[in-house]
């Protein structure tokens, strides 16, 4: 077959042309590395060249300036087209550079446009894969938003008897104590176990230097603490601000803090002392055990939403800013940390009515694969035990080739001489050897 058999006449977004004629570049981009002193370079391939056509448009005829026109706006029109290359065939390109257009009177009733084309590849198309903690995050705010709806239903102090206003006085005194307590207690202030919520309260008060550097934190619990009469009043309001209370532990320290305050609040309503009725229970009595269901209800639901939010690495401020969560070293800690919230998030379902189940349910879930695919990319830990007693960096070197990772198995294993690391020890180490 002859190459005239395959020459196809040339056009441009279908506008005719004739082809005086074409050249065509490409080839690959290569790097070329040469270095001092070393007479051997190296070269690294970052790939294929954009394939480039240069062509010689020719139009001509007693028309020509209507088909010259037409092809130049053809050239000047925005975004890639069609291009039927004589020798190539039809082609996507985009134009690249600018054209140029030749007449003379010499050669009358023609016009020479010269263009260089590339082809118009691919558009980079979206990352369809989640944003890390983005499924947690959006479900914690459902969480979260039912739950101030659940508080509005249940809190009530107006219409009821008068201890039932004194006693939530004295409640939210108790839970916002406990709330202050876990944030002392993240800080390392507080004692290691948070114990009965009754107390609290003047434990946070007199905490003075600490609760004063804290922020956001502090602002907000004086905010609330200094106004629960004005707040009884209007359950919307009292709401918003413990769960604004408890939501800003997450700005107000580092991330692995704020886990820590969120979890001592997991299960606070335990803690709690229990609404005393003898025999017959009144509906005053009755209302202020719901009063105080419903608060520490609130703060659990809270803290177990901003814990998972936090273990996925998306917590939020004040604001709705994306703040720094939790980052994991292996894959034990991310399993930890999964299994805690987990286990108080499959706490709440059982407790839960049945309008509110499902958006736990539907946290979990999320909770679960998001820290499932994290942990999946993360090493595991593993135990190592010397025969003989021997320097952190020898047993840096045998596990991983790299004695200054000896710091590393110091560190993790608070290691007192790590020159002299004792044989027949067990070793917590990273399991990448």
């Amino acid at each position: 077959m002859a190459w005239r058999d395959d020459y196809r006449p040339g056009a441009f977004r279908g506008v005719s042309f004739h082809l005086k004629n074409s050249t065509r570049t490409g080839g690959r981009r290569t790097v070329l590395d040469e270095y001092p002193l070393r007479d051997v370079p190296s070269t690294q391939d970052m790939g294929r060249k954009a394939r480039q056509f240069n062509l010689s448009m020719t139009v001509i005829g007693p028309d020509y300036m209507a088909q010259r026109d037409q092809l130049i706006e053809a050239l000047e029109a925005w975004g890639p087209g069609t291009l039927i290359h004589p020798f190539y065939g039809e082609l996507d390109v985009v134009v690249l550079g600018d054209y140029s257009v030749e007449e003379s009177t010499e050669q009358g009733g023609l016009a020479r446009i010269t263009q260089n084309f590339a082809e118009a590849g691919e558009t980079p198309r979206p990352d369809s894969q989640t944003l890390p903690g983005a499924a947690v995050n959006a479900t914690a705010d459902q969480v979260q938003h039912e739950a101030l709806v659940e508080f509005e239903e249940e809190w009530s102090v107006l219409g009821t008897a008068g201890f039932v206003a004194d006693e939530a006085l004295t409640m939210l005194g108790e839970a916002s104590g406990a709330v202050g307590e876990a944030f002392e207690y993240a800080q390392g202030a507080a004692s290691p176990v948070i114990g009965t919520v009754q107390g609290a309260t003047s434990t946070v008060t007199n905490a003075g230097g600490l609760l004063s550097g804290a922020g956001s934190f502090n602002q907000l619990y004086t905010r609330l603490t200094g106004s629960f009469q004005q707040l009884m009043l209007a359950p919307g309001n009292l709401s918003f601000s413990l769960l604004d209370v408890v939501r800003s532990i997450t700005s107000g320290t580092n991330p692995f803090a704020a886990f820590q305050a969120q979890a001592a609040l997991f299960n606070l309503g335990s803690k709690a002392k229990p609404v005393r009725s003898s025999g017959y229970v009144t509906p005053a009595r009755a209302q202020q055990a719901a009063n105080q269901a419903a608060v520490y209800r609130l703060i659990e639901r809270v803290a177990v939403t901003e814990a998972a939010r936090l273990s996925t690495s998306r917590p939020l401020d004040s604001q709705g800013q994306v703040l720094p969560g939790l980052a994991y070293e292996n894959r034990n800690q991310a399993v930890e940390v999964r299994d805690q919230v987990v286990a108080e998030l499959d706490r709440q379902q059982l407790a839960a009515s049945p309008d509110r189940y499902a958006a736990l349910a539907k946290l979990t879930a999320a909770l679960v694969s998001d820290m499932n695919q994290r942990s999946a990319a993360l090493v595991s830990l593993t135990q190592f035990q010397p025969r003989i007693t021997m320097p952190a960096l020898l047993i840096a070197h045998q596990l991983y080739g790299d004695a200054r990772r000896a710091d590393e198995i110091v560190a993790r294993n608070r290691i007192a001489h790590p020159g002299f690391v004792q044989g027949g020890q067990s070793l917590e180490v990273l399991k990448d050897a």
